[in-house]
């Protein structure tokens, strides 16, 4: 542990790093490093090989002025699925404006799979989000990210704040996905924004295994309600885009499309997190 000073003045302040390493034929995690609140339960087995980890943030929700960071390294041969076991929830702010950094690297025959459960935006949340992935050329990632942005079961719009997103995916350097997306009241409303849907969900595929079988049959699936497309960006990279007004129809397509695409991308049979089902 780096330090146990989890409270500051100007908000949470934590930090977690998670490594991946594969001993003796099975992936296992090292040791935590980590400051603040940020940590996981112990490790989980499901199917042997695969490590499935749960990444929780105890304060139950992020405030204007926390700083979250995650970092996971998966080496070598090593695979994981992370997931959460509730969704994110970024709260009010009264003037700051909360940072959440997630930097993946997954190295040579490395597999990665994040999966987390929603983010959701309280009307006037203020968030600045970076993921960063890097990949070996060799190595496979699938993972998505769903975003609410207000409290549509209160009847509550986003209609103050704001949250602006930025995801890279590089793959031995090279910059293969760059999404930038601002999110306020008025892109919400707009045509070329969320045209006045309050969900959006992004899904990629990394793996070399990638073909037009592949891509046509996730392209037949459809979801419950909304707006979905499957793209194939570069040869080994699909690209999953959701719009609609239910993050439960948008896990719904996501998980759908990851059990089909998980024993075609990674050789791996599907095997749902025990979380997904409570």
């Amino acid at each position: 542990m780096l330090s146990t000073d989890d409270c500051q003045d100007e908000g949470w302040q934590a930090v977690l790093k998670l490594r991946l390493q594969k001993i003796d034929g099975r992936t296992c995690l090292l040791p935590l490093q980590r400051i603040g609140p940020l940590t996981v339960q112990r490790p989980f087995y499901p199917e042997g090989e695969v490590c499935h980890v749960y990444v929780l943030h105890p304060p139950g929700g992020v405030v204007g002025g926390d700083q979250l960071k995650l970092d996971i390294d998966v080496r070598p041969g090593a695979q994981g699925l992370i997931t959460t076991p509730g969704a994110g929830k970024f709260y009010r702010s009264a003037g700051k404006t909360a940072g959440l950094q997630q930097k993946f690297n997954v190295y040579c025959n490395a597999a990665l799979e994040f999966l987390p459960l929603e983010n959701i935006y309280f009307p006037a949340a203020e968030l600045s989000s970076k993921i960063l992935v890097n990949l070996d050329e060799d190595a496979k990632f699938v993972g998505w990210e769903i975003h609410c942005f207000g409290l549509p079961a209160n009847g509550e719009d986003f209609t103050a704040g704001k949250v602006m997103l930025n995801t890279e995916l590089k793959v031995g350097g090279k910059l293969l996905l760059h999404d930038r997306l601002k999110i306020d009241s008025l892109e919400q409303a707009r045509l070329c924004g969320l045209q006045g849907s309050r969900v959006y969900g992004s899904f990629v595929i990394y793996s070399q295994a990638i073909n037009k079988s592949l891509l046509e049959l996730l392209q037949s699936q459809k979801a419950e309600s909304g707006i979905a497309g499957v793209s194939r960006v570069e040869s080994e990279l699909i690209v999953v885009r959701y719009l609609g007004g239910s993050t439960e129809h948008a896990l719904n397509y996501f998980r759908k499309l990851w059990a089909i695409s998980r024993p075609r991308a990674l050789g791996l049979e599907a095997c749902k997190p025990r979380i997904w089902d409570t």
